[in-house]
């Protein structure tokens, strides 16, 4: 009886412990995305992005409505509990990794593509294995969200990922238009996401 009082109080969760879950990790990406909106520009910033944050945005916000809709007409979560808890710890792990990445990056780090004044180029820690972690932890983040809502749903969260896909391309030909031989000698050998894969 007691579990059918929580589910009704939760409506969209099996139990407090999954609406606080997701609450958690809802507030987490929030964070995210308000730091990355609150991110230090510069007079002299020469923003090339193309809309490419915008994509990724919008992409995002297709991906959420469109499980939000599904999740809401397949009521209580989880549909499986495995999945669930696999999904939220690929999200927390792809939000560390996309931290540690923005952090090593320090005053470079912009949310729209741009040629920074004086570039350092970053070659350690995180991106010394990858040329975009920022991006893997992002992808890690999408794949996380299609695995825990374990929907028909799921396959919109291949949006956002395509469009970091599009990004990169962008983002790759501004650096090597900033930083030339320096761009073109660290990509090779580094793979754009994931470790000797892509």
């Amino acid at each position: 009886m007691r579990q059918n009082v929580a589910v009704v109080e939760l409506g969209l969760f099996r139990n407090r412990r999954t609406a606080v879950s997701a609450a958690t990790t809802a507030a987490l990406l929030v964070s995210l995305e308000v730091a990355d909106g609150l991110a230090s520009t510069d007079p002299g910033d020469d923003v090339r992005d193309q809309g490419t944050i915008e994509l990724f945005g919008t992409a995002t916000a297709a991906a959420i409505v469109g499980s939000c809709v599904s999740l809401v007409r397949r009521r209580p979560l989880p549909h499986r509990r495995s999945a669930w808890w696999a999904g939220l710890g690929l999200i927390w792990v792809g939000a560390a990794v996309n931290r540690a990445a923005r952090r090593q990056l320090g005053h470079n780090y912009r949310s729209r593509l741009t040629a920074v004044p004086e570039h350092e180029f970053v070659k350690e820690g995180l991106y010394g294995r990858v040329r975009h972690p920022m991006y893997s932890g992002a992808t890690l983040i999408c794949t996380g969200a299609a695995v825990a809502i374990a929907a028909p749903a799921s396959a919109l969260w291949a949006l956002p990922a395509l469009a970091l896909v599009h990004r990169i391309e962008f983002e790759e030909a501004m650096l090597h238009d900033v930083l030339g031989a320096d761009y073109a000698d660290f990509i090779r050998g580094r793979a754009r996401l994931v470790h000797k894969v892509w």
